[in-house]
């Protein structure tokens, strides 16, 4: 369809319009291998670092403590992983409503037999401080919260709980993947030793993305067979990804203000046009503390995949949750962490957009969703 509109920003943005366009000079122009010392591998050379620098600029840190990375789920195995196999006797915690990239990773630490701990969350989708600073007395060695949630736009209180894990000597690692370009990111501000980021969800290139790491700490490699990012993560750099990295970095510095406030905007349109359906609809997450970006509805007695189906047909991108367990038969492990029975945790689905997305396709996106919902209620 000619007419679609793109609803899943969260599971990934669309190239903002001049990064693509400086991806494909690079493509054309830039051949070198970075680590090559002829001129054309000095020119690919000088173009990772300034996506590094622009990169730092973005998020408030310094050029030298960013590690350029494949991605956030890359980046988020990294910092655990390596704190797992660096640290005595080390104790990791995480929340329950993490991306799989952590969550996942937590998990099989422990199949492993290192200490985990996972803290729940209400039914807001926020942790339970509580239960988490009990955690840290017990000799927690790592805390890892996500800054945003993909799921349900939650923002997490992650300055507290960076407070709670400085006061009992714990690392603190915070994945900023779904915050960056839609909310002010400041590393130094925020007081984690660990930040993981990925490109594609402000509007940059997939397969690349960053631990960003506090002046002292380092993390080790995932892989060997390489020298590159000071050894810490091997093989060629991808040059024209990086060129991406930079675009869509710069664009943020310069526009993120812009953007929050017309995501905002476009967010209460949407949710001010669906609940006025004649089938009941609940908002799930933070009413307040949440990304300008996201809406997490459930309407009443009509299943999720059913709901996303139908959309499809009507022209609308959306999905129930994160990408990476796309497919999965199971509800989704968030919507459950909240305290939502298996039935109810169905019924939800997600709808994300970025700053591309114009108020005519939110009003023409809204029309569509509220016919899709009430057809199924009927048919329910």
């Amino acid at each position: 369809m000619s007419n679609r509109i793109y609803l899943d920003w969260n599971a990934t943005g669309p190239l903002l319009p001049e990064v693509r366009d400086q991806m494909q000079q690079a493509l054309e122009g830039v051949p070198g291998n970075a680590s090559s010392i002829h001129q054309d591998g000095q020119r690919a050379r000088s173009e990772v670092e300034r996506a590094r620098r622009a990169l730092a600029e973005a998020v408030g840190a310094p050029a030298q403590a960013v590690v350029l990375t494949g991605g956030a789920t890359e980046s988020n195995n990294q910092v655990l992983r390596s704190h797992a196999r660096r640290t005595d006797e080390p104790r990791i915690l995480c929340t329950a409503v993490e991306h799989p990239s952590v969550l996942e990773v937590v998990e099989q630490l422990g199949e492993e037999g290192i200490d985990v701990d996972v803290v729940p969350v209400d039914g807001r989708g926020q942790p339970d401080l509580q239960a988490l600073e009990a955690s840290l007395r017990e000799g927690t060695t790592l805390v890892s919260a996500m800054w945003a949630n993909n799921e349900t736009g939650a923002v997490l209180p992650v300055h507290e709980i960076g407070e709670l894990a400085d006061e009992y000597g714990a690392v603190f690692h915070v994945d900023g993947t779904q915050a960056l370009g839609r909310i002010p990111v400041d590393f130094q501000d925020l007081g984690a030793d660990f930040m993981t980021l990925s490109a594609h969800k402000m509007g940059g290139p997939k397969g690349i993305g960053a631990v960003v790491c506090r002046e002292g700490r380092k993390v080790g490699p995932l892989m060997v067979g390489g020298h590159q990012e000071r050894g810490r993560r091997p093989g060629t750099e991808n040059v024209p990804a990086a060129i991406g990295l930079r675009a869509a970095a710069e664009a943020v510095s310069a526009r993120l203000e812009d953007w929050n406030r017309s995501l905002e905007k476009r967010r209460s349109l949407l949710w001010d046009a669906l609940r006025e359906s004649p089938v009941p609809v609940e908002l799930r997450g933070d009413p307040e503390r949440r990304l300008p970006n996201t809406l997490n509805v459930a309407f009443d007695g009509v299943d999720g995949e059913d709901m996303l189906l139908a959309l499809d047909l009507e022209g609308i991108s959306a999905s129930s949750g994160s990408a990476c367990t796309a497919g999965s038969l199971e509800p989704s492990h968030v919507i459950l962490a909240m305290g939502y029975p298996e039935d109810e945790a169905r019924e939800s689905v997600r709808f994300s957009f970025g700053p591309t997305t114009d108020r005519d396709a939110i009003e023409d996106a809204a029309e569509r969703i509220l016919s899709v919902a009430e057809r199924l209620h009927g048919l329910a």
